[in-house]
């Protein structure tokens, strides 16, 4: 069984619910691109865990979307590149599930 945390259903926290969460979270601020439907997109990552990411961004996503995201991932500040699926888009953002782990 997972613990379950009070959370913020946005990056800062205005809409607290509870949530079940397998990894717990960073908050950062990090310049990032990712692609969707052969489209390159810019956005700033908000947090990220092992098992995913929330990242500001314009545009139309939907949940289910295959994305590809360059971010920090790994020690030492190198970038690298991730698969994901968005699992949910608030209008300021999207929140991105890894598919792949990292």
């Amino acid at each position: 069984m997972r613990d379950q945390n009070i959370a913020g259903g946005s990056p800062e926290g205005e809409d607290i619910r509870k949530e079940n969460r397998h990894f717990n979270r960073t908050p950062c601020s990090e310049g990032t691109h990712f692609l969707a439907r052969r489209r390159l997109y810019e956005g700033v990552i908000k947090n990220f865990s092992r098992g995913g990411t929330y990242i500001e961004t314009d545009g139309y996503f939907f949940p289910g979307q295959e994305v590809t995201v360059a971010g920090p991932f790994e020690g030492g500040g190198q970038e690298s590149k991730l698969k994901g699926a968005v699992v949910r888009s608030d209008g300021r953002g999207i929140a991105v599930k890894f598919t792949q782990p990292v």
